[in-house]
C-alpha cells in the first residue's frame, strides 16, 4: 500500500483551464485526463490524501463527494472550493489539516500554505496556489520546507509520499524545484 497526495483537481471547473493555463480544450477533456492519470498511478489498495479543491463545489458538497468517490479517496483536507461539503455529513473523513508520518519525517498537510502553524518546524505540504507563482510556491522549496502538490505541478498525477521523502532526502535548503518534471531531471543528475 502506497500513500499518494495531490490537490486542486477542480473537476468540472471551466475557468481553471484558463486561470492555470491547463492544456485542455474543455472541462470534459480535463476531467477525463485527470481521472485517467489517477487510475494509471493509484491502485485500489493505495491511500489517497487529497489536499483540497476536488471540484468547484460551493453549495452542497454533492459534487465533491461524487468526484472524491470516483478517485476512491481516503482523506480530504478541505479546500476553499470544498466549502459546500459539511465534514460530518461526508461518507469519508474530512479535516482542515493533518500530520502524515513517513519514516523519520512528519509532514503538516493543509490546503493553504498560510495555514501552516508558525510553530511547525518541519516540512509542510499544501496546494491552493496552483502553478501561478512557482517562484514563491514551487513544487519543492527547500529553504521554506514546503511542498506544493497542486495538480499542475505534478503533471496532473498524484505523487507517492515515499517518493517525495526520497526526493526531499536529497535536497538541501537551496533546492527549489518548479515541478515534478524538473524534480525527475534533478534526481537523474544525482
Amino acid at each position: 500500500m502506497t500513500r499518494y497526495l495531490i490537490s486542486d483537481h477542480h473537476f468540472g471547473h471551466a475557468n481553471i483551464i484558463e486561470y492555470c493555463d491547463r492544456p485542455f480544450s474543455s472541462p470534459g477533456e480535463m476531467d477525463g485526463v485527470l481521472l485517467d492519470r489517477h487510475y494509471e498511478t493509484v491502485d485500489p489498495d493505495d491511500t489517497l490524501v487529497h489536499l483540497g479543491d476536488v471540484a468547484m463545489d460551493m453549495r452542497d458538497g454533492r459534487e465533491t463527494v461524487e468526484r472524491f468517490e470516483q478517485l476512491d479517496g481516503d482523506l480530504l483536507v478541505r479546500g476553499n472550493h470544498d466549502v459546500g461539503l459539511t465534514p460530518g455529513e461526508a461518507p469519508f473523513p474530512v479535516v482542515e489539516s493533518c500530520v502524515l508520518a513517513q519514516g523519520d519525517e512528519e509532514f503538516y498537510c493543509t490546503h493553504r500554505p498560510e495555514n501552516v502553524p508558525d510553530s511547525w518546524d518541519g516540512w509542510a505540504i499544501h496546494g491552493h496556489v496552483h502553478n501561478n507563482d512557482t517562484e514563491h510556491f514551487p513544487f519543492v522549496a527547500g529553504q521554506e520546507q514546503r511542498v506544493n502538490v497542486s495538480a499542475e505541478l505534478l503533471d496532473y498525477r498524484p505523487v507517492a509520499l515515499d517518493a517525495l521523502v526520497h526526493l526531499l532526502d536529497t535536497c538541501d535548503a537551496s533546492t527549489r524545484l518548479r515541478d515534478v518534471e524538473q524534480a525527475r531531471a534533478w534526481l537523474d543528475d544525482r
